[in-house]
């Protein structure tokens, strides 16, 4: 094994552990589990198990930033940007150290090409990635260059791959907390946009994280002293973590978020290996009950989730055993792959679905063990059928 490998596998086995702390903790939720739902070992591969996979490019950026994280797909054409192309979150340095990476890649899913779309401070260990669907930002989630995530951030960096704005607790004037950013969402609801990241928590004291906070920018005003006059919300609390004593390769807690229309977002926790629905994440103004979708075996540290637009099943990879896992918004498990056979545990993170230049209906994912960006065709020709 190389460096990096190593180092996934560790932060692997941590985040069990740490699973297993969080499954505790105290969280507002109502249970939409139940004893009909199959056993995880009884879950077939459906559908999943017969689409066809392809590595669609090496995502070593040119400094040797690699350990991909988030991803997510331009929608637009604009600045450096080009529709149909992905982003690529470079969460690790050049050795593999985690939270090291400075760097955000451009991926060509048709030719594999890569190109930089943005580099340095202060982007510093890149978590999350989301694109306003008008593709006039790019917005990240850091956990930032300390090792116990006191130094997180969010940014806004235009299409031309300038910074537009830094959000921090110091920036804001303490108007929203950013300890351990760990993720990076984003809806359009009622002609607004919205963005939404979740708290790791500061990994020296295991405090201040567990919620999900909701971020809206108002370019055209009213004026609050905010970068952007951005408005802020807390819509989810309690939940599980990063346990004291941790660090960067072994944070954790609300990463993965997909905005359903219904106004539901579906989050993964990776501390306490669960799926949740949060009601009114677009207008919420303080912490909701939210539902547990599904918590149980099938979700080993659990990291993105995206939603299908044939049937509205929630597809989430796990880190701990490199699964893609389908759920019902309902709670029952669909099917289960192994998307890194015979690979240590932590291959798995980044996920976005959508439709490549082809029209096919496609599921890319990153394998952070190899550094590669990956394509699943769910359905050919997708697009035409619509």
């Amino acid at each position: 094994m190389n460096i990096k490998t190593n180092h996934r596998g560790r932060r692997a086995g941590a985040l069990a552990v740490l699973a297993a702390l969080g499954a505790g903790a105290a969280v507002a939720a109502i249970a939409a589990t139940s004893s009909a739902t199959p056993a995880y070992g009884a879950a077939t591969t459906g559908g999943i198990g017969a689409a066809p996979d392809k590595t669609v490019a090496s995502v070593i950026a040119p400094n040797g930033d690699r350990d991909p994280f988030g991803i997510a797909i331009v929608p637009l054409t604009m600045g450096k940007l080009t529709a149909g192309n992905l982003l690529v979150a470079e969460f690790g340095g050049k050795n593999g150290t985690a939270g090291a990476g400075t760097t955000i890649l451009q991926v060509n899913p048709a030719t594999g090409k890569t190109s930089v779309f943005f580099h340095g401070g202060p982007v510093a260990g890149p978590v999350g990635v989301a694109i306003n669907p008008a593709n006039d930002g790019v917005w990240v989630g850091d956990y930032g260059a300390a090792a116990n995530g006191t130094a997180a951030n969010d940014l806004l960096i235009a299409p031309n791959g300038k910074v537009k704005a830094v959000y921090t607790d110091v920036t804001t004037h303490g108007a929203a907390s950013f300890v351990g950013v760990w993720g990076q969402g984003v809806s359009a609801s009622a002609g607004k946009i919205s963005f939404y990241y979740g708290e790791a928590g500061n990994a020296s004291t295991g405090t201040g994280g567990g919620d999900v906070v909701r971020l809206t920018p108002h370019p055209k005003g009213p004026v609050n002293g905010q970068p952007v006059n951005a408005t802020y919300a807390q819509i989810a609390a309690g939940q599980g973590q990063t346990p004291h004593g941790g660090n960067a390769a072994t944070a954790a807690g609300p990463q993965g978020y997909a905005f359903a229309a219904d106004g539901t977002l579906y989050e993964t926790n990776d501390a306490d290996n669960t799926l949740y629905a949060i009601p009114h994440a677009a207008t919420a103004q303080s912490p909701v009950a939210t539902r547990i979708v599904y918590r149980g075996h099938a979700l080993q540290s659990p990291e993105n989730v995206v939603i299908d637009p044939r049937n509205g099943d929630l597809l989430v990879v796990n880190a701990n055993d490199n699964r893609l896992v389908v759920i019902t918004p309902g709670g029952k498990l669909v099917a289960s792959r192994d998307l890194a056979a015979n690979q240590p545990a932590g291959a798995l993170f980044g996920l976005a679905i959508g439709t490549n230049a082809a029209g096919d209906l496609v599921l890319y994912y990153t394998n952070s063990n190899t550094s590669t960006l990956h394509e699943l065709v769910l359905q050919a020709h997708y697009a035409k059928q619509q």
